[in-house]
């Protein structure tokens, strides 16, 4: 009979989310907008969505260090002088939004207690940038339940790789047969943990609820009392 012994939580969309997502995207832009104006460039607030987002859905396994990001999006923008200082300030100012504005899913912190109560392993693997997700882990006083945090910029490659997710068990000393993997996302979260043998709950809110199952996950929940319910049967 299977045993959990740790579990893993992407973040975005699934520990915490953004009440209008749309108007964080926007705010983010327009921190960016008002930068290059005082620098001397005018760029509309569309074209850095645009170009943020290409390279946050960017296809393959690897992942760009936000310097590197950032560089690659003010080039393509043809802002050719800007300052070490300068590059900072703008990530800075684009991932302020996403920091202020993020709220934490209804019974996330009760259902992390619980689980440190039963001396499970708890574990975050994510597409995003540390810098950007743990301030608001510690101003929601949650990242002190999570023995490892695996961040795609930091570390250099993301989800669906099955690096990264090798990666938070090799920190957690588990074997993927010992873990439950809790994300949105049907192509990255589900079908990628599935893959290595990991147990699966898809979390049907957010952005990706409308998409479709690529392999079924073991559990579908709309809030976390339903996990919670779910791993207590299994500890």
């Amino acid at each position: 009979m299977f045993r959990v012994k740790g579990v893993l939580f992407d973040y975005g969309h699934t520990l915490v989310y953004f009440p209008n997502v749309r108007k964080t995207h926007l705010a983010a832009a327009k921190n960016v907008q008002r930068i290059l104006r005082r620098l001397g460039f005018s760029v509309s607030t569309s074209r850095i969505q645009t170009l943020v987002g290409h390279y946050a859905h960017e296809a393959g396994s690897t992942a760009m260090n936000m310097e590197g990001e950032f560089t690659e999006i003010l080039r393509t923008l043809r802002v050719r002088q800007c300052s070490p200082h300068q590059l900072q300030e703008i990530i800075q100012a684009h991932w302020r939004p996403y920091i202020q504005k993020a709220c934490v899913r209804k019974g996330v912190k009760g259902l992390l207690k619980h689980l440190k109560k039963k001396r499970l392993k708890l574990g975050i693997v994510a597409n995003i940038w540390s810098s950007g997700m743990n301030p608001v882990l510690e101003r929601f006083d949650l990242k002190r339940f999570f023995d490892t945090t695996v961040a795609s910029v930091d570390v250099g490659f993301k989800k669906p790789d099955p690096k990264i997710f090798q990666m938070a068990l090799g920190r957690l000393k588990l074997g993927p047969e010992d873990v439950i993997m809790v994300g949105d996302n049907p192509r990255t979260d589900i079908q990628a943990a599935h893959d290595i043998g990991m147990r699966t709950v898809r979390l049907m809110r957010g952005p990706n609820r409308t998409k479709p199952d690529m392999v079924g996950p073991d559990l579908k929940i709309r809030n976390f009392s339903t996990l919670l319910s779910f791993i207590r049967g299994l500890t």
